[in-house]
């Protein structure tokens, strides 16, 4: 080894391993590639050997590289363990959490009904809202807290489902009128693809909607902005209807309603009880109760 190592240079490395590449990793980390690569070639420089081969298709881990990321995951998860030991030792709300979640949920929920109470409560709070559909790893402290529409795999998790929204398919009102009744496999579904999956809600749509789709995104808040423009119908919770205006459509006695959907609050047990996630967690969960 050629010199001390620097975890920064590590936690570099690290990511361009577990997102399969410098370009992936940049905006995992909210860098620019060359800042990556440069850092990963300072780790092999200190090491004395390749991490990676550069190849046609992307990153391969060389067997250097293969130990030096089991030991880098170590170095990683021993980090975190010290961060939630002095976050453990807070007595104040004070400080910054993250909170990930959808576009939707931020626009129509936190934003608007829970943060301007929470922050007049907690001057000393601050909120950063991680946006996407995209699965914020909490063990990774990518989050501090997490709204998810599905149940999330086992970990040293606090998991509280909070909500259970009906669901029906929503159009405007104008494209109501214009639809044959009680047929969903004529209806133009907005459908969604998801990197978590298909969700209940599209299962359904599979089920008893049509085979092509005009209109299909990976953002839950452009499906609901499709079907407001009146681009097509979509299984959605009912209290959206409500709010903005959107018609449910009748369906066939032999079409079963669709489903509904779960709303689940998550954080990583260590920081349940810390004072600035413990009052986010409260609100978060008192506010979607009511949905």
């Amino acid at each position: 080894m050629h010199g001390p190592l620097d975890w920064d240079d590590v936690r570099f490395f690290l990511a361009s391993a577990q997102q399969g590449g410098f370009g992936a990793a940049a905006r995992h980390l909210e860098t620019q590639q060359s800042t990556v690569s440069r850092r990963v070639a300072s780790l092999e420089a200190r090491l004395g050997g390749a991490l990676f081969d550069r190849t046609a298709s992307g990153l391969a881990l060389t067997p250097l590289g293969h130990r030096v990321l089991g030991e880098a995951e170590v170095m990683e998860q021993a980090l975190t363990r010290v961060t939630d030991a002095a976050s453990a030792t807070e007595r104040v709300v004070d400080g910054v959490v993250r909170v990930a979640m959808t576009e939707t949920l931020a626009a129509t929920v936190v934003i608007p009904e829970v943060l301007p109470g929470l922050l007049r409560a907690h001057p000393k709070l601050r909120i950063d809202l991680v946006i996407g559909n995209t699965s914020a790893d909490l063990a990774r402290r990518e989050a501090d807290i997490a709204l998810r529409f599905f149940l999330p795999p086992k970990g040293d998790l606090v998991t509280r489902r909070v909500a259970r929204l009906p669901t029906a398919v929503l159009a405007s009102r104008a494209l109501a009128k214009t639809l044959p009744r009680k047929a969903p496999k004529a209806w133009p579904f907005v459908g969604t693809w998801l990197p978590t999956g298909a969700a209940p809600e599209e299962a359904w749509r599979e089920a008893f909607g049509p085979s092509v789709l005009r209109v299909t995104t990976n953002s839950f808040h452009a499906q609901l902005e499709a079907v407001r423009a009146g681009l097509g119908v979509a299984v959605l919770p009912v209290t959206l209807g409500d709010a903005l205006g959107l018609s449910a459509l009748g369906l066939p006695d032999d079409v079963r309603p669709p489903p509904p959907i779960d709303l689940y609050l998550v954080t990583p047990r260590a920081l349940r009880r810390v004072p600035r996630v413990a009052v986010v967690f409260s609100a978060l969960e008192a506010a979607l109760a009511t949905l």
